[in-house]
């Protein structure tokens, strides 16, 4: 993705929760304490919006300036950047669904220990991560449509499925399977596979050049706000709703948000690079003026931008294979596998540990209600995305990269350390949830996204399709393999599992300190001197 999740797995990235985590209860934080931490976020987060707001007022008027100047493509891009809030919103909500009692016990069986309903843990995390494998299988081959149907209607029918999925998902309350239910969640990760990689790519070929950036990176601020809200809703309904209306909730909501999406694609105008490539010059001109400038010559000046760039494009797909990724030069090979470990690190520092798996692991430290946990994971994240974008380009991806992995190797350290020796004070869960948030915010301003950007920059144009795409999908692997045996590896050895995690933060600082390059501010042409 890119995908992302997009690039952004997740991911793109890449927040809230799930399952019944077999972990020694500690004693309980109160709700006076949990609602202490969450104006102590709160505030924090406002004192760094405010001093990021001074030190950029000029750029921000700038860029407000020229998002007025161009509103209606702003807001059509954000319309099809929504796309991304579904993709958040599944993160959002699972964890939670699949850990409320309804749930279980319409999917589960009556444990003969405790005389409640429960699913094992092998099925909640193959619920839960057969979701990734789908999105990878979408991204990689549903996309493709794209270059066939042209990126407006191959969303428009990534969304038909999303909302079929849905419709299979709900529909498992009358049959009671969870296999039913699985299955509405494979067909609903082929869609978000799919708009996951098309969407991002539809706004960057159509939004106007001045805030191109700007429209592409609402997709990733869409997903942190589908998680955000989606742990908001899984709060409400397990605390307002009864019975299977609790999990169904969520979904039933789906079709909403999904409908937004299609109306707001519907009234985008085909992208022109796609109009380009299909050879009607005159509807890519059209396209560009609607979302552009009505100027003749600044609408000409675009399209034979487009057009020269396609025909080089052309030119070099034409000279190539797939064999270049792997044995191509300069040193293509060494630069895909950087790629991959790039990816596979993102996924490694531990992130969906707590995106998927807040809500149980939080209520093994005795929160009284972890359902507010997830709304605050889902805070820090959703603000902590804002100052990324800034730093990304201030600092430079590789400084990103190792200031991150540090960040979140001290604060999972000290998470696992408190977790694992059994702290039964309340202090101790303020102190593991305290440390978590901070490290959400080195996940969200660093890895999260990145990974996306130094991964989207180190490929020629011969290699960079097939090379992004395999780096992607090792993504989705990585998501898939966390997400499905975290439930069982931690039921065996509790907060321990933090540890495995903070060792790969330790490896992810080698990694880039010894193989990564920094690519801010270089060209295609520069990054390939880099490798000669």
């Amino acid at each position: 993705m890119s995908s992302n999740q997009s690039l952004y797995s997740a991911t793109q990235s890449p927040v809230a929760t799930a399952t019944n985590l077999d972990v020694e209860p500690i004693k309980k934080t109160s709700s006076d304490d949990l609602n202490a931490i969450a104006t102590l976020v709160s505030k924090t987060s406002t004192t760094s919006s405010t001093n990021s707001s001074t030190s950029k007022t000029t750029e921000q008027a700038g860029l407000l300036a020229s998002i007025w100047e161009f509103k209606v493509a702003a807001l059509l891009c954000f319309l099809t950047a929504f796309t991304g809030f579904i993709f958040g919103w599944d993160v959002g909500t699972i964890g939670g669904m699949t850990n409320m009692t309804s749930l279980k016990t319409n999917f589960g069986s009556i444990d003969t220990n405790t005389g409640e309903y429960s699913l094992p843990s092998i099925i909640i995390g193959l619920i839960v991560s057969i979701f990734s494998i789908a999105c990878a299988i979408g991204g990689l081959t549903l996309a493709k449509v794209a270059d066939s149907w042209g990126r407006k209607w191959c969303l428009e029918f990534a969304l038909i499925l999303y909302h079929i999925g849905t419709i299979i998902q709900w529909s498992s309350q009358w049959s009671g399977s969870w296999i039913h239910f699985m299955i509405g969640r494979i067909v609903m990760g082929l869609a978000i596979g799919t708009t996951a990689v098309v969407a991002p790519m539809f706004i960057s070929e159509s939004a106007p050049l001045k805030i191109r950036g700007s429209m592409v990176a609402l997709y990733q601020l869409c997903i942190t706000l589908g998680i955000l809200l989606g742990g908001c809703i899984n709060f409400v309904s397990k605390s307002k709703l009864i019975g299977n209306t609790q999990w169904l909730f969520p979904l039933y909501l789906n079709h909403g948000f999904a409908l937004i999406c299609m109306i707001g694609v519907a009234f985008m105008p085909e992208s022109a690079v796609y109009f380009v490539s299909i050879d009607k010059v005159d509807d890519a001109r059209k396209s560009i003026a609607r979302l552009n400038s009505r100027s003749d010559a600044l609408v000409n000046g675009e399209l034979d931008r487009i057009v020269t760039s396609h025909a080089t494009l052309v030119a070099e797909l034409e000279d190539s294979n797939w064999r270049d990724v792997f044995t191509g030069s300069p040193k293509n090979f060494k630069r895909l596998l950087i790629g991959v470990f790039i990816m596979l690190f993102q996924q490694f520092t531990g992130c969906n540990y707590f995106f998927y798996y807040g809500t149980s692991l939080f209520a093994s430290v005795g929160i009284e209600d972890s359902y507010k946990t997830a709304i605050i994971l889902g805070i820090v994240n959703f603000a902590a995305t804002f100052p990324s974008l800034y730093l990304v380009e201030r600092f430079g991806r590789k400084s990103c990269f190792i200031v991150g992995s540090i960040v979140m190797l001290i604060c999972m350290t000290i998470y696992a350390s408190i977790g694992s020796v059994g702290f039964t004070s309340g202090v101790g869960g303020i102190t593991m949830i305290v440390f978590t948030c901070i490290y959400i915010v080195g996940f969200a301003c660093t890895w999260g996204p990145v990974a996306f950007v130094t991964v989207s920059e180190l490929y020629s144009t011969k290699t960079k399709a097939v090379s992004i795409g395999i780096a992607t999908s090792f993504n989705w692997i990585a998501n898939f393999l966390i997400s499905l045996f975290t439930p069982m590896i931690t039921s065996k050895i509790g907060f321990n599992f933090g540890f495995v995690f903070a060792g790969c933060l330790f490896a992810s600082i080698i990694f880039v300190i010894t193989w990564v390059p920094e690519t801010k501010g270089k060209t295609i042409e520069d990054v390939e001197e880099m490798y000669r």
